[in-house]
Order: structure tokens, then sequence, then C-alpha cells
């Protein structure tokens, strides 16, 4: 009578202690095989926070790991990029500043070594240098304000018809000293938008003047407004020029890219002003779209909401 409950329970107790100790076995090795795929993220995050961009996990699963996983590779490939676009645009930043600096600090070295009087159209070159400098400054402070969506706009009831009217008036005889006719049409009643006036004409002055850069002669620029649909007034800068090839056109907004890298920063300008006119339409709310064939002309394609 004594004996059977003690042993029933020491079975219990040696049982029970089997048993605690097997769910602890197995309850350790579980979390060692959930915890797998965290431990796999781990030191690409601790990378990622050393600022090695662009590592990539090898967790392949397609739970939620999976997905946390994805979105990591995704954000260092992101990161990668904007890191090359941020060390490209510090090195394009200051070969555009160096190349005005270097002539005026050459030509007035010059000059004073001289030591004579100093005729006024001597400092002419001076001037147009000075000139190219402020306006590449005010081209990138302009441009960061677009892209950090504190681009102050004035919009107003704007008839682009007009607008597209008085420009390619003004524009016209250049386009002429090169055999390039200029055609507008207006195939919509509706023109009106809400708009920075001054804004949109700086988009299509750099359209054309883009327009009529690669056009040779003779050529022809068409300029269209017309009303795909009841949301957006369509504008369109075409043009039969020598085109754009395929590998170009996704960069073709980036700062400073040129697509021929033969031209001067004179002949060719600072390559912001379609990065300007890209940022100016999407601060209306509006999409900029290009199609291009090498040899075929180029078709700019402007999509303002009414």
């Amino acid at each position: 009578m004594i004996g059977i409950p003690i042993s029933v329970v020491i079975i219990l107790t040696v049982s029970g202690a089997l048993l605690i100790l097997i769910s602890l076995i197995i309850t350790y090795q579980l979390s060692r095989w959930l915890a797998s795929p965290l431990r796999a993220l781990l030191p690409v995050i601790e990378q990622l926070g050393r600022g090695e961009f662009g590592v990539q996990t090898n967790v392949n699963t397609h739970d939620e790991y999976g997905k946390i996983a994805n979105a990591i590779n995704v954000m260092s490939t992101k990161l990668e990029q904007a890191e090359k676009a941020r060390q490209n645009l510090t090195a394009d930043v200051a070969h555009e500043l160096r190349t005005p600096l270097t002539i005026i600090g050459g030509k007035l070295d010059s000059l004073q070594q001289q030591g004579k009087m100093i005729p006024p159209e001597t400092l002419l070159p001076l001037q147009d240098e000075l000139i190219r400098l402020n306006q590449l400054v005010e081209d990138l402070r302009t441009l960061s304000l677009a892209e950090a969506g504190e681009l102050p706009l004035k919009k107003e009831p704007t008839n682009m018809a007009d607008l597209a009217q008085k420009l390619l008036a003004a524009m016209e005889q250049i386009a002429e000293e090169k055999g390039i006719s200029i055609q507008l049409d207006v195939l919509t009643n509706q023109t009106t938008i809400s708009a920075d006036a001054n804004r949109i004409k700086q988009v299509l002055v750099n359209l054309l003047t883009n327009a009529i850069r690669f056009t040779p002669s003779p050529g022809a620029i068409y300029l269209r407004l017309l009303n795909e649909n009841d949301q957006y007034l369509t504008v369109i800068v075409q043009d039969t020029g020598i085109g754009i090839s395929p590998e170009h056109l996704p960069h073709l907004f980036d700062r400073f890219y040129r697509v021929d890298e033969a031209r001067s920063r004179v002949s060719g300008g600072t390559g912001l002003g379609l990065a300007i006119a890209k940022q100016y339409v999407l601060s209306h709310n509006g999409i900029l779209e290009v199609q291009s064939n090498l040899n075929q002309g180029s078709r700019f394609i402007i999509r303002l909401p009414y």
C-alpha cells in the first residue's frame, strides 16, 4: 500500500521531467528552424547599416520571411543606385563648375601679369562664363526644389493654345535660319488648364530648343494640342530630326545626361534642360514621355491635368 503510491509518484515525476526536457529540446530546435531565415537576413542588414549598398540576401522562401528578404533586396538595389547617382551628380557638378572657374581664373591671371589697362571688350568672355556659371547654379537650385516638392507654383487658368502660339512666334525666326518649319496644330477646344504659365512655357522652350538643335535642314517641328480624355490635355512636340537610340531613352531625363558625349558644354548646354522639364511637369501632377528611334525623329508627349 505504501510502495505503489511512491512508485507512481516517482514514475510520474521522472516521466514529467523527461517530457519537459523533450519539449524544451523540440521547442529549441523548432525556434532555430523558424529563426534561421532571420539569421540569414541579419548580416545583410548589418552590411547595409555600414553603407555597403547592393548586397543581396539568399532567402528564397515564399512565406513572410521571403517577402521581407525580397523587400530588403529591392531596397538594397535602390540604395546602391541612389548612391551611384549621388556620386555621379557630385562629379558632374564639380566638372560643370570647374570649366567656367578655370577659364575665369586663367583669364584673370593673364590680365594681372600683363600689368596694363584692361579694355572693356577683354572682360566680355569673363562675363559670359559668369552668366553660364550663374545659370548652372540657378538650374541646380530649381531642380532640387522641384525634386523635393518645394517648387513654388503660381497656378492660374492658362490657355495653352495662346501660350503655344506666342512661343512659336518667338522661336520661328531661329527655326527658319536653320531651314526648319514649325507648325502648330490645335485639335481640341479644351485648351485651358490650371498651371503655372512660366513653368510650362519653360518646358516647351526646352523641348522646342532641343528639337531645333537636332533637326537637320530641311526639317519640320510639330506642336500639337489634343484631348485624348477628359482628365488630361495632351501636348506633343514632334520633330523630323536625328532621333535617339533606344539605349539612351531610359536616361534621357537624368541630370547632366547627354546622348552625344562628344558635344561640348557650350554647344550642348548643361544637360539639365530635360531633367528640369520633367520635374516641372511632375510638379503639375502631369506626365512627360518620349518616343524616338534613331534617324526617325523624336516625339515628346506631355499630359497636363485640367
